[in-house]
């Protein structure tokens, strides 16, 4: 009889143990995920538009406009619009279209 309460009172403690176990197994799978899913290491894609230049637009102010936080400065983000549009100065024109770049987290209008 004893040892029948014995045998009961280890089944008891082992399920117990055992759903314990399980429960915190549980709990680390759902804070890792839910850790991972609010990282801010979502990734960026970037995008390309064309605007079309208009009377008394500068290169520089349009640099200004729409440098995303990926360029450090103004001169840097104008030598990235010179490239990626062939120029060989900072001299633009109304009606000449240029590339620009811009990320989903930076929509320009």
């Amino acid at each position: 009889m004893k040892r029948r309460r014995l045998r009961k009172k280890v089944h008891i403690i082992f399920t117990a143990v055992t759903a314990a176990l399980i429960g915190c197994m549980a709990f680390g799978v759902f804070f890792v995920s839910a850790h991972e899913s609010t990282s801010s290491d979502q990734a960026v894609y970037k995008y390309y538009k064309s605007i079309e230049i208009q009377p008394g637009d500068t290169l520089w102010e349009i640099a200004e406009e729409t440098m995303t936080s990926e360029y450090d400065s103004v001169p840097e983000y104008v030598e990235v619009l010179k490239e990626m549009n062939s120029l060989k100065s900072d001299d633009i024109e109304a009606g000449q279209h240029l590339i620009i770049a811009y990320n989903d987290t930076e929509f320009i209008k």
